[in-house]
């Protein structure tokens, strides 16, 4: 199922002191991450720079690849001045921007005047190291990023340069390419290590890349808002949409880097082996939150040789991850994870959310483990699980240390696995938590997701728009799971205030 809505929403950053088990999986006590918001705040546009010109006289016959690499060449502030119609740039060599530049197209989300086009055989842009670039509301398509160096091969329509930034606030970015040898990707968007990329309010679509078919980000601070990613494609190294590898050029520093997704759409996006909408890996300390999302209809699948397939809709690891307020909806991995994979060496926080409908597996082939989620260390609050699939166990959640997750407050049901036996048709087997529901209750070799939950119909309504920024399963009257919960967070999925006796899921009756 597709998803249409707009959302409006921001980030925030938090600090965590994680420590070691003493197995190598890192914890955090109760508390120490503080709630992600349930709205967040958009940053203003960047105020024009010193300097700078026009591209263009008035006449679209005045605005060429040529002119615009002279406006460009002395930095600053760059407008265009093109005719009142839409009208195209062809690229036949990258643009190169060799200081701080700021190019407006005075576009709205990328419907504005101006696309810069590759044509299939050029990227758009290429920037030096050490330099900062920001593009506002122009389209950006059919890049192409051929090799000119060693890794040279990433950042389809931008290859931003060492040390330096890319910013994009309201562009589009569609039908762009980049390569698929090693760790090369970034179809639309590439940063190297020591670097920051900022998205707002922008929109890739039908990218390609090999890590990260839409956005490739090394070793540097990201922070994406209100952006939508739509059948972008990963080739290899995973990702479909949004690819990282960590979050600062030190990786072994106490300092770390932040990766924050808030506010995102990610629809249609497939990879291999990892990550079917974004693969998001990390270094602690580096930190990474993915807050107001929705992931719709995303798939990992097997590479050639049969393995890999994590995460159809998200893959994390290796950092502490905060995951709140967020739906996951028809996402499918060939092996584990249907809607979510994490690796479980530091602690995975998941909060106020939905999962329904997901599933992992495929008929007659190996793998097929949690349905919605699969993975270890997980603190799961407050979420709705509902009517996802495992081809052999967990349709719900496929627990790969009985003891390191734990669930409260949350509804299990309708979940189903389809292997033979009828084995862990909601959970591979009984972890820490209280204060669930889990229907159909569980008997027989259907063991129960935690001690003694409630075993009786949740009384769920359809995945709807309720208010809030995602769609969210209400609950109908006389559902069991109303002032069921204690302790619940203070808001729920849609940043609805909960009541003192707050209700089981991520949605709050009657408020």
């Amino acid at each position: 199922m597709r998803l249409a809505f707009t959302c409006t929403l921001a980030l925030t950053l938090w600090a965590c002191d994680p420590g070691d088990d003493g197995d190598g999986n890192h914890t955090a006590d109760a508390g120490s991450l503080p709630p992600l918001p349930s709205t967040c705040t958009v940053p203003d546009l960047p105020e024009p720079l010193a300097g700078g010109g026009v591209v263009g006289d008035g006449s679209p016959e005045s605005c060429t690849r040529e002119a615009l690499q002279t406006a460009v060449s002395g930095g600053g502030n760059i407008t265009f001045d093109c005719g009142d119609a839409p009208h195209t740039i062809v690229i036949d060599s990258a643009i190169q921007v060799s200081d701080e530049t700021l190019l407006d197209g005075g576009g709205d989300g990328g419907v504005g005047n101006i696309t810069l086009n590759g044509g299939g055989t050029s990227r758009l842009v290429s920037v030096d190291n050490h330099v900062a670039l920001t593009v506002i509301g122009l389209t950006f398509t059919g890049g192409f990023a051929t090799t000119d160096g060693e890794d040279r091969a990433s950042g389809g329509a931008i290859r931003g340069g060492w040390q330096g930034s890319v910013t994009a606030f309201d562009c589009l970015f569609a039908d762009n390419v980049a390569g698929s040898e090693g760790e090369e990707g970034g179809g639309a968007l590439y940063v190297p290590s020591q670097s920051t990329m900022v998205i707002v309010r922008s929109t890739f679509l039908r990218n390609r890349g090999g890590t990260g078919g839409a956005v490739h980000n090394l070793l540097s601070g990201l922070t994406i808002v209100d952006s939508t990613f739509v059948d972008n494609v990963s080739d290899t190294g995973g990702g479909g949409a949004v690819y990282t590898d960590g979050a600062s050029g030190e990786i072994d520093d106490d300092v770390g880097g932040v990766i924050d997704l808030c506010g995102c759409q990610f629809d249609g996006n497939r990879s291999l082996r990892t990550g079917g909408a974004a693969y998001l890996f990390a270094y602690a300390p580096d930190r990474v939150s993915v807050n107001q999302c929705v992931f719709d209809a995303n798939a990992v699948h097997r590479d050639g040789d049969g393995s890999g397939a994590l995460g159809g809709g998200l893959r994390t690891g290796n950092a502490p991850l905060q995951l709140a307020n967020s739906l996951f909806v028809d996402n499918h991995a060939d092996v584990h994870g249907g809607g979510l994979w994490v690796d479980g060496n530091y602690l995975t926080e998941v909060t106020n959310c939905t999962f329904v409908g997901n599933d992992a597996g495929v008929v007659g082939e190996e793998g097929g483990y949690g349905g919605a989620i699969s993975g270890a260390n997980l603190r799961i609050e407050s979420v709705t699980l509902a009517s996802n699939h495992a081809a052999h166990s967990g349709g719900a959640i496929f627990n790969e240390d009985n003891t390191s997750v734990t669930v409260t407050n949350s509804i299990i049901a309708f979940n189903t696995a389809a292997n033979e036996w009828g084995l862990d048709q909601s959970c591979r087997d009984t972890m820490p938590g209280s204060n669930n529901l889990q229907w159909p209750a569980a008997e027989g070799n259907d063991p129960p997701c935690t001690t003694d939950p409630l075993g009786a119909d949740p009384l769920l309504g359809d995945l709807s728009d309720n208010g809030g920024p995602t769609p969210t399963i209400p609950l109908q009257s006389g559902s069991p799971a109303i002032d069921a919960g204690q302790d619940c967070p203070s808001t729920d999925q849609r940043g609805v205030e909960r009541v003192d006796a707050c209700d089981l899921g991520a949605f709050e009756f009657g408020q």
